[in-house]
């Protein structure tokens, strides 16, 4: 059963035996007698009326009369209501108008009901509509000060003027995107939430303000950000699964219902679902780097987000489980202040080493209870949801709380749901010591109003455990079943499916001209060329770009439409149907604008077996995928040719790296394959009536071989030979045009007079004879120098033109969302996605134009980095700050070290081709080549790699150290630091690991840092009577390490000297290693340390020193 960890757990809450698995194995003669017997719930009069009641007394009487919403605070007078709250009041008073509809005398409450939820859904949709600045500037900069507001005025449905708010914290993708998820559930049983084309285009840019959720932190469900409550965004589990759950509901959905047309159907772009999926799939069964475990899980992955139904969610919910269950309910995460009598100021920013204080004595939430009753009646599961019931009876408060927020009636006594239930001022230390040892009190009594988003789902819940309510009366999406389970809804063009098993990619190949086609054809490549093609039109996925931009378009707003975001692999595998059209696209790899990779065939092969790996993996829509592989002649000049050939006809077998692949014609794959509807594009002719589609190559009519082509690049790249730039930067620009002229120049002095006009003149000057410019020529020249094999020129060239590559976002954002951060030159740290404008701007500032091409260089491997890090996660274990120079130091130091044969005898970097230094990446990264210490040491040192469990470690030694760790010049102090993070706060590994690479240079010098860092762990771990009042110096103990090592081998004269290179390169392990001196270095600092009884008492170990 789906919800197997969470009823185990429900059993051991209830103290009873765990709760039977729901009988699997029913008969169809049971179901169909039982749909024959019309056994369904009996519908009692009374039974009903007290949901009605309760509904109409704890939810329906705070409702403003005009606009429609509900308070935050009721009774209170505050003018607050907040989008999170109302969505799910409106969800719980829809659920009972679904009751209603089902029976046959409901003297109209099943429409007032339906109004009631209608009205708040609604006024919450014109609260957006009058932000659509806000909705533009999102698309240009996703940052708080542009996001959505998700607190109001409740009486107006307008922004809220009053001071006392200004500082909230609005940005909060989950709210956005569960309002598009229950809109789509409320639509889908026929009520009628969006009514105009405006409305629509608004939904459909709600749509695109999701999309990018996979690389957008915020302020998360808890509206805190950071568990350090300083204010401070991050990326978030818990906002990035409803995203995903919100766009898979709003795919290809009318959201007018069964009276909308083709111009009333949201899109989702299938790119950034994927990207969510897989981004979601990384953080978890993590909430966020400073939280960890967190409880906003349990929606998110429960009901109502169903955000993923894969192995990690029983993993994150176990967690949830044994560290946040009580007798109250569930804490939200481990040290959260909110709601505790020590909290200074509730929504207060929190200071330095306030953290500590609420450890241990977290507010329980019963609401949490409510949702575990929901998720267990969905999955069938009444025992357990019976259980949770009754825990969630047992925590309601009979008391007086006034009847509605201007009523003049008398308050009315009733059992409310609490908010939370917090430990008393008395018994704090008492709940520190035996945690769950106390009774706690709930919220009320520190003057709260009433929790409406608890009571709605309390109402929900109750709902659904008294069988009133049915798991398709409340999910008519069927969310809580897995993809292979859930109806295929036929009214959606291009629905999700669940993953299919050994998924066939279709490839079409495209020759740009028929002597391609024909040389082809020699060696059993059948291709089409452009012309063949057709009826179906070939497009570069710019086009696609530009069509869309009419999606979600309103003058009347200011919306522009579909913000002009690249189309990725999976855009680009459908089939289109464009008003008197089909067209496909082919991939954004095989743009010529799109840097100088293709020049090297080894990285194109690398790069399709990518995108056919990703396609089969990651492919979730109704009909094959379709890859297109655009061949140029360029690609058949260039060395590798044969390679590429090769990889060509070994596609006709079938597979591709385990991959099944069909070749053939783009006219006979069309009725496999995916296809999509733009019919939108009716309106908006316009939009594609002059776009160019790729058209044949015209070349001479003569039969040339393969040979002949291949002669254009029958030239020895010898080793770049560079000119002192200083004697011709006096010479006059005509001079240097002369000179550029000359025939027997090589290209690299070439490049660099070039360089020098264009600094002086730009990329418009003209060259002798005016027809040709500097820009043109550096072009010509990069593409020559490509199909030459000459990098150095080809990169060189590229960074004079300050080129970027238009797939850089992607990959940056791959990288910070495996939880790496990326950082430029010295202190520029990139923690969040930029576009490849910005990011470009950042590094051709840091690194000006030369020979090295470093800039260009450095994109290469922020793309290989994005790359690797989707395929093999592990290559990066123990990497979290990735620092771009002494990356390219590392790649420098495994160059110059491993075997001439392996890279051509090549010993510079920028000479290498992109593939031989990604194949160079990924062996430093993956630690599979024999190197001695030194070479070792000095790659983890570049690479700040350290051992599983090192930042664990180094948290127990700043444990044990008063005085705090001093790694250089800096010094970890021992509070606040202890304070603010945990053992396993991932702010507490970047801090460490940022010390680590900021203080020494000395690659070496810094891994035997980390070496020495886990020997004093495992010293102060196995000796727990040893802790320190002074501070530990690691450097200190690392050069008396070195000392004793020194006299140890009695070193004199020169080779006293190179000393240090000779402690570098003693293996670590092995007698009389560097590990046996630093640990020696350390036990005697250690040693004159004051042994600490309560420290040994507090980790409760055996294991002492002999």
């Amino acid at each position: 059963m789906a919800s197997a960890v969470i009823a185990a757990a429900a059993a051991a809450v209830a103290g009873g035996p765990p709760a039977p698995a729901s009988n699997a194995n029913t008969s169809v003669d049971d179901a169909v007698f039982a749909i024959l017997s019309n056994d369904l719930p009996k519908y009692d009069d009374a039974a009903l009326e007290g949901f009605y009641r309760q509904c109409a007394d704890h939810i329906l009487a705070y409702q403003h009369p005009i606009s429609g919403l509900f308070p935050l605070y009721p009774g209170s007078g505050g003018p607050a209501g907040h989008a999170r709250d109302n969505i799910y009041i409106a969800t719980s008073i829809w659920a009972l108008a679904q009751v209603y509809r089902k029976t046959d005398r409901d003297s109209g409450r099943c429409w007032e009901l339906r109004q009631r939820a209608l009205k708040c859904m609604r006024s919450l949709l014109a609260f957006w509509m009058s932000q659509t600045d806000r909705l533009e500037a999102f698309k240009v900069q996703q940052c708080p000060k542009n996001c959505l507001l998700t607190l109001f005025d409740y009486r107006t449905g307008r922004e809220l003027t009053d001071s006392a708010f200004s500082t909230y914290q609005h940005h909060q993708l989950d709210c956005i995107a569960l309002f598009v998820l229950m809109s789509v559930q409320m639509i889908s049983s026929g009520m009628e939430i969006v009514h105009t084309k405006t409305e629509v285009s608004v939904f459909q840019n709600l749509i695109f303000y999701l999309e990018r959720a996979y690389r957008i932190p915020d302020f998360g469900m808890w509206e805190r950000g950071t568990k350090q409550n300083t204010g401070s965004v991050e990326l978030h589990a818990s906002s990035v699964g409803f995203a995903k759950a919100a766009l898979e509901a709003a795919n290809s959905f009318n959201v007018f219902g069964q009276s909308g047309d083709h111009t009333t159907v949201i899109h989702v772009d299938i790119d950034a679902h994927s990207r969510n999926r897989i981004i979601l799939t990384n953080l978890l069964p993590r909430e966020s780097a400073s939280k960890g475990c967190d409880s906003a899980l349990i929606p998110t992955l429960c009901w109502p987000g169903h955000a993923t139904h894969e192995p990690v969610r029983k993993t994150a919910l176990h967690n949830i489980f044994s560290r946040f269950r009580g007798e109250y309910g569930f804490k939200r995460f481990s040290r959260d202040g909110y709601g505790t009598v020590l909290e200074p100021s509730r929504g207060a920013l929190y200071s330095h080493g306030e953290l500590k204080s609420f450890e241990a004595i977290e507010c329980q939430w019963p609401i949490m209870y409510a949702f575990l009753v929901i998720e267990h009646c969905l999955q069938g599961d009444r025992t357990t949801a019976t259980l949770y019931k009754q825990k969630l009876d047992d925590l309601r408060v009979e008391c007086d709380l006034p009847f509605g927020p201007d009523s003049s009636q008398p308050p009315q006594s009733s059992r409310w749901l609490p908010k939370f239930y917090f430990v008393p001022r008395d018994y704090l230390q008492e709940e520190r010591d035996r945690p769950g040892s106390q009774a706690r009190r709930p919220n009320f009594e520190l003057n709260d109003t009433v929790f409406l988003w608890g009571e709605a789902v309390a109402l929900i819940a109750e709902l659904l455990e008294s069988g009133y309510l049915m798991a398709h009366d409340l999910d008519l999406l069927r969310r809580y079943k897995s993809f292979h389970e859930r109806p295929l809804d036929l009214s959606r063009r291009v629905p999700f499916i669940n993953k299919l098993q050994d998924l066939v990619v279709q490839v079409v190949l495209i020759s740009e001209s028929v002597r391609l086609q024909q040389m082809l054809a020699t060696f059993g490549v059948q291709s089409q060329t452009p012309t063949q093609f057709e009826p179906i039109t070939l497009w570069p996925s710019k086009n696609l770009i530009k069509v869309q931009e009419c999606l979600g378009q309103c003058e009347r707003l200011g919306l522009s439409g579909r913000p002009l975001r690249p189309i990725g692999q999976l855009g680009t595998a459908k089939f289109y149907r464009v008003p008197g059209r089909t067209v496909l696209c082919y991939p954004l790899l095989f743009e010529m604008r799109d840097f100088y990779l293709l020049h090297d065939m080894d990285m194109v092969i690398d790069e399709v077996r990518t995108n056919l790996q990703f396609l089969s993996t990651w492919w979730r829509l109704r009909g094959r995928p379709t890859f297109c592989f655009l061949l140029r002649e360029d690609m058949i000049r260039a060395a590798g040719a044969k390679q590429l050939i090769a990889f060509l006809t070994g596609m006709r077998s079938g597979r591709v790296n385990g991959v099944r692949v069909l070749l053939g014609r783009a006219q006979n794959l069309l009725a496999s394959a995916c296809v999509d509807h733009l019919d939108y594009l009716q309106d908006h002719g316009d939009a594609f009536k002059d776009l160019p589609s790729v058209e044949e190559l015209s070349v001479e009519k003569s039969f040339r071989s393969l040979m002949n082509i291949q002669g254009h690049a029958a030239v020895a790249v010898e080793r770049e030979e560079w000119i002192d730039v200083r004697r011709v930067e006096s010479s006059s620009s005509e001079d240097l045009c002369q000179l550029i002229d000359t025939a027997s120049l090589n290209m690299g002095p070439r490049t660099q007079l070039l360089h020098i006009l264009h600094d002086r003149h730009g990329p418009l000057y003209a060259l002798s004879g005016g027809t040709e410019t500097v820009s043109h020529r550096l072009e010509d020249l990069s593409r020559t120098a490509g199909v030459q094999q000459r990098w150095a020129i080809v990169r060189y060239a590229s960074a004079i033109l300050r080129k970027e590559v238009d797939s850089l976002a992607p990959s940056l954002s791959n990288v910070i969302v495996a939880g790496k951060k990326i950082i430029i030159g010295s202190d520029i740290v990139i923690d969040r996605p930029l576009t490849p404008k910005e990011l470009c701007q950042i590094m051709y500032a840091q690194y000006p134009p030369g020979p090295s091409g470093k800039a260009v260089l450095l994109q290469e491997l922020i793309l290989f980095l994005g790359s690797l890090i989707s395929r093999d996660n592990s290559l990066f274990r123990g990497i979290y700050y990735i620092r771009l120079d002494p990356l390219v130091d590392a790649l420098d130091i495994e160059l110059e070290n491993v075997d001439d044969a392996l890279y051509g005898g090549c010993k510079i970097l920028q000479n290498l081709s992109p593939y031989k230094i990604q194949s160079l990446l990924v062996s430093i990264l993956r630690r599979d080549r024999l190197r001695d210490p030194y070479w070792q040491r000095r790659i983890d040192g570049c690479l700040c790699r350290v051992p599983p469990g090192f930042y664990e470690g180094v948290y127990g030694v700043l444990e044990a150290c008063t005085g705090g760790v001093r790694i250089g010049s800096t010094l970890i102090e021992q509070y606040p630091c202890l304070n603010d993070m945990s053992r396993n706060d991932a702010n507490f590994v970047f801090a460490v690991q940022a010390i680590l690479a900021r203080e020494t240079r000395n690659p070496a010098l810094r891994q035997m840092l980390v070496e020495a860092l886990v020997i004093i762990e495992l010293i102060l771990q196995r000796n727990p009577e040893l802790a320190v009042k002074e501070e530990l110096d690691v450097l200190r103990i690392i050069d008396e390490a070195w000392r004793d090592f020194k006299s140890e081998r009695e070193l004199t004269g020169p080779e006293a000297d190179k000393s240090m290179v000779l402690f570098y390169q003693t293996e670590a392990v092995v007698s009389r290693g560097t590990s046996s001196f630093i640990a020696k270095a350390a036990l005697n600092f250690l040693l004159k340390g004051e042994l600490s009884l309560s420290r040994s008492k507090q980790l409760n170990s055996t294991c002492l020193m002999s």
